[in-house]
């Protein structure tokens, strides 16, 4: 059985477990702080000082103060401390697990030329091996800075090695991170047709319903690099699986100028035109879109995942989200991919988020620390529409959750904990991280894999990718970066 159903309108809140005796076996994770992402009006309270979170099998149980909780659970597993932040789990909205052995190459491209320069290079060249090894050293990665849940965006040709995401799968699965998986890919100028992509859907669907972590979604790259055929075809497969869209959106102005001379609209009013917005759809970058765009995402209920460093690093803009949350629209956050960063690090994208935030407005009220950490939390989970399972510590919802060291001299003291989480921790300070009521981290550090085994055996897989897709090109170290004059 999965964790979480497939993507579907239903928000219901989930049934709370049947109240838990003194003598039941259940953990109480404990903090000065408990920030628990509820809503407002929720019948928990956004935020407990002093307190605990009960947690039983794989939900959260009860949450209330430390006084309260100890003392009706004498017997409980005590997990926390008295000085540290408790907080859910981070959702990361927007990753390529596919880019997980090419960090660090490229990076003197804007996304238009890095697209033909690098990731047109690696994309035929991917193998199930290669799947496994990057998704497992960039699980890693997420789950040391926070992240719970990872919805992920596999990109390579399908079909030339076989089924490739399984991988994907198996590596989450391993480690303890959940997921939201799909493969996107596109036919237009291709020697592959939509049947091959399908394929590709069906093998990773089959695998992420024999997990208990990962959950599927149909993938499609671009707009642009789908046939009309094809985009006709994905829609019909989302809905006939009962399965979300995962798709980029607007992320620079090459993409809206190349749709708009092949269709007369952009690529969002394309999607709306075209019925893709039908099914539960997120929506990545969102930079270039001007009113009516953002009328129309609100208006089908898309959610977007904001990615302020990669959008920063690929000098892609910045994406209008204050405009878009008064709107109505689900933001989430998301690190984006580990050649599109570099860096998989949730608590870095968090705080740049804000910033970016603050730098495009001129005003340190555009985005508050706590704001911040909604879009991190609850507010990844609604875009996603998972959020009667995950994104905040309620009664009934899953059993994610982090927990920061308060022992740590960063956060020695803390006088507004949402200041303390989104400006001044780092991934050093996560302490533990709970995925389905299980430890995933423990002290820092990953507890289901060996981290030394998982590197040594990513660095060969990783040097025969580089070497197949030709790409020490880009590298200074062998040849230097490419010259304007040689672009793509």
């Amino acid at each position: 059985m999965r964790s979480v159903p497939a993507m579907t309108d239903d928000t219901t809140p989930p049934t709370p477990p049947a109240a838990a005796t003194a003598t039941d076996p259940v953990t109480l994770v404990r903090g000065r702080w408990v920030l628990t992402a509820a809503p407002d009006g929720a019948a928990t309270p956004a935020w407990v000082r002093d307190g605990a979170v009960l947690l039983r099998g794989d939900r959260v149980a009860e949450v209330g103060t430390w006084a309260e909780l100890s003392a009706r659970y004498p017997a409980a597993t005590v997990r926390g401390g008295e000085h540290d932040i408790v907080t859910p789990g981070f959702v990361n909205t927007h990753g390529h697990f596919s880019e997980g052995l090419i960090t660090g190459i490229g990076s003197q491209y804007t996304l238009w030329e890095w697209l033909h320069a690098l990731i047109d290079h690696v994309n035929p060249v991917m193998h199930d091996g290669a799947a496994h090894a990057g998704t497992t050293l960039q699980a890693i990665q997420l789950l040391r800075s926070g992240v719970t849940t990872a919805n992920d965006m596999f990109c390579s040709d399908p079909g030339a090695r076989g089924p490739v995401t399984p991988g994907v799968v198996r590596a989450l699965d391993e480690v303890g991170l959940r997921g939201v998986v799909s493969f996107g890919s596109g036919d237009a100028d291709r020697d592959f047709g939509f049947d091959a992509i399908a394929g590709e859907w069906d093998a990773l669907r089959e695998a992420a319903d024999a997990s208990r972590l990962s959950t599927f979604r149909v993938g499609i790259s671009v707009v642009g690099r789908q046939t009309p055929e094809a985009l006709e075809r994905s829609v019909a497969y989302a809905a006939d699986h009962g399965a979300g869209v995962h798709i980029h959106l607007q992320e620079v102005r090459e993409e809206v100028t190349a749709t708009f001379q092949r269709t007369g609209r952009s690529p969002v009013a394309h999607c709306a035109h075209e019925g893709l917005f039908a099914v539960p759809t997120i929506a990545a970058h969102c930079v270039w879109v001007d009113r009516r765009d953002r009328e129309l995402l609100a208006e089908h209920r898309v959610g977007v995942a904001h990615n302020p460093v990669a959008n920063m690093i690929l000098a892609s803009g910045i994406a209008p989200v204050a405009e878009l949350r008064a709107l109505g629209v689900d933001v989430g956050i998301g690190v984006d991919g580990p050649a599109s960063n570099d860096a998989q690090d949730y608590l870095q994208a968090m705080k740049a988020a804000a910033l970016l935030a603050r730098t495009r407005d001129l005003q340190a009220t555009a985005m508050t620390a706590r704001e911040a950490f909604e879009l991190a939390t609850i507010g990844g989970a609604r875009a996603l529409r998972m959020d009667a399972e995950i994104g905040s510590l309620e009664p009934g919802k899953k059993a994610d959750l982090v927990v920061l060291d308060g022992e740590s001299p960063t956060l020695a003291n803390v006088h507004d904990p949402y200041q303390a989480v989104v400006f001044v921790a780092g991934s050093r300070e996560v302490e533990e991280v709970w995925v389905d009521g299980e430890p995933s981290v423990l002290g820092g550090d990953v507890v289901r894999v060996d981290v030394a085994e998982a590197v040594a055996a990513a660095r060969p897989v990783a040097e025969r990718l580089v070497a197949e897709a030709g790409l020490g090109r880009l590298s200074a170290l062998t040849g230097g970066p490419l010259d304007a004059a040689e672009r793509v």
